[in-house]
């Protein structure tokens, strides 16, 4: 008898624990789908480690420098949507955001070579610039002022430099991000430029915080920095780490179509070394 009580008692806890099918999950306006907003997944996303790489495990690497060129419909998710809303921001202002507000990224650089080191005001500087025109009868005189800001829309590409890597305790060809870059249109000048260089892993915090639009499934949300690990955009190689620091474009100058082959020739090397490898 004592037995067949413990039973009963055992399986009305069992029934209390598991959820209750029939219950209706209670929405609302703010939860903005089909799921109460609070539990999904996106709001509990953490950074992962890099996983440790022994010296001796590092067998062969190479450094690469690319363009992502945001008009392309393969990259229209790093820079969409051009005003921010809740629960969306484009790549730009979620870099620039955590830079001036957030204070979640502070490792920006001039350049590629991470040696000259910017502050905040400095990025709201080159973020904001001043433009002042000066009366033409006295330049003396200063007759406006005016604030040029660079925002999402003038963002015409990304630069990515990364280093390819074969992991021989792995047995994998990796890629590890090391810098980005906004490649942006200076809408009074209409000059291009790198506007600034962030350290990708001190990004990756802001990068794994924020969501950028899965065009193939929306209930699969992707953070930007799985975008970029994933390596989930088109890329156009436009250096390669070589002993004259010169990039394709300065050897290739016959033509455009020179330079993309000469990129797609490196591309196919890094396939072919991966598969060389190997021996069956």
């Amino acid at each position: 008898m004592k037995n067949f009580v413990a039973s009963i008692a055992a399986v009305a806890l069992v029934a209390l624990a598991l959820p209750k099918q029939g219950a209706a999950q209670v929405l609302t306006p703010a939860d903005n789908g089909i799921i109460p907003d609070p539990p999904k997944s996106y709001h509990h996303n953490m950074v992962f480690p890099y996983p440790h790489l022994r010296e001796a495990d590092l067998m062969w690497s190479t450094r690469h420098w690319e363009r992502i060129n945001v008009k392309h419909k393969a990259n229209f998710h790093l820079y969409y949507p051009i005003q921010a809303y809740p629960g969306r921001k484009s790549l730009y202002d979620v870099l620039v955001d955590g830079i001036l507000e957030e204070n979640t990224i502070v490792e920006v650089f001039a350049n590629d070579n991470f040696e000259i080191p910017l502050t905040p005001d400095q990025v709201y500087n080159y973020v904001n610039m001043i433009d002042t025109i000066r009366d033409p009868d006295d330049p003396t005189q200063i007759v406006l002022i005016d604030t040029i800001s660079i925002t999402s829309k003038d963002v015409i590409a990304w630069e990515i430099k990364s280093d390819w890597f074969f992991d021989k305790q792995r047995g994998e060809m990796k890629n590890r991000i090391i810098g980005l870059s906004p490649v942006v249109r200076n809408p009074s000048t209409e000059e291009k430029y790198n506007l600034f260089w962030v350290w990708f892993p001190d990004a990756r915090y802001a990068l794994a915080t924020h969501q950028a639009y899965n065009t193939k499934n929306r209930s699969m949300r992707l953070t930007y920095d799985q975008v970029f690990h994933l390596r989930y955009f088109d890329s156009v190689i436009f250096k390669e780490d070589n002993v004259y620091d010169r990039s394709i474009e300065e050897y290739k100058r016959n033509s455009n179509l020179d330079q993309l082959l000469e990129a797609q020739r490196i591309k196919n090397n890094l396939r072919s070394f991966e598969s060389e490898l190997w021996e069956y």
